[in-house]
């Protein structure tokens, strides 16, 4: 399920669509910041492949909103106004609450360990100021509930979500430090999992999200 909702099921197996899924995975994670130009020549060079796969997965990014065009040349990352950062807050919470709780009795014991294993690697982020350990950590907690919803409807919005939300938020987090999301609600999400709590577990994924608009209103 996971490798359709991000492709691989509707498109073949290909240079472009492998490198898709690596730049969407870097955007989601804060490794491009708002207004970063995207050259082609640099990604091709970067990942080893031709011009032509990194062309196709950068204009599938912009048909996504993830990219867009600052003029016939230059493709970059948006830069979002706070209004519109606060939508995709907003929305963030009403869908990841909803996949969130569909995913609940698809957890684990195993799922649970490895959600604990994440949520340590990302204390220690926030403790050694690492901003960019902490949005990859963070991504990857939150996604590895998400992907056991098997939501083919409401996963992909939530993964459109993210291609804005990341970029923005690494910059956010850079201005306040690692320190203004000691916060997290991570932990209790893990304690609601462990205790069979599923409304809990979902209070706990919206309180998280709802950290992002504090930071935004400060």
């Amino acid at each position: 399920m996971e490798q359709q909702i991000q492709g691989e099921g509707f498109s073949p197996d290909t240079a472009a669509t492998r490198l898709h899924r690596e730049l969407r995975t870097r955007l989601c994670e804060g490794d491009f910041a708002p207004g970063d130009v995207i050259s082609i020549r640099r990604i091709a060079t970067e990942y080893g492949t031709s011009a032509m796969p990194a062309r196709e997965a950068v204009r599938w990014l912009v048909t996504e909103g993830a990219l867009v065009f600052s003029d016939s040349r230059k493709i970059r990352v948006p830069e979002l106004s706070r209004e519109r950062f606060h939508e995709v807050l907003f929305a963030r919470k009403s869908l990841e609450t909803e996949v969130s709780r569909q995913a609940f009795p698809r957890l684990a014991a195993e799922d649970l360990a490895e959600l604990e294993g994440i949520d340590a690697r990302i204390n220690a982020a926030i403790e050694a100021g690492d901003m960019q350990a902490y949005m990859r950590g963070n991504h990857r907690f939150h996604f590895l509930i998400y992907r056991r919803s098997h939501s083919c409807v409401l996963l992909p919005l939530v993964e459109l979500l993210w291609l804005q939300y990341g970029p923005s938020m690494r910059q956010i987090g850079t201005r306040w430090g690692a320190s203004s999301i000691a916060d997290d609600h991570h932990r209790d999400v893990t304690q609601a999992l462990s205790r069979g709590d599923r409304e809990g577990f979902c209070n706990a994924i919206a309180a998280d999200i709802e950290q992002g608009m504090r930071l935004l209103d400060e």
